[in-house]
């Protein structure tokens, strides 16, 4: 886990209320991918950006997971 975790609902609300469909969502601190994963849901297009390795590949898990789930429903 990352030592700045916050509830999934917070960038998933602002995502939602203020970020077009057709904007893309810049996460200059991506840690281990909240941001990134709420937009994958609400079918937003996003850059995230994370100075961690060990961080990029549990963002990068987080996400690989939900979109691969996603596929088998499709």
């Amino acid at each position: 886990q990352h030592p700045a975790v916050f509830p999934n609902k917070i960038p998933f609300d602002f995502i939602q209320c203020f970020c077009p469909v057709e904007g893309i969502v810049l996460d200059p601190f991506m840690g281990s991918g909240t941001t990134a994963l709420a937009c994958e849901k609400l079918n937003r297009r996003w850059i995230g950006i994370e100075i961690s390795e060990k961080y990029c590949e549990i963002a990068k898990k987080r996400v690989e997971e939900y979109t691969s789930q996603l596929k088998l429903f499709k």
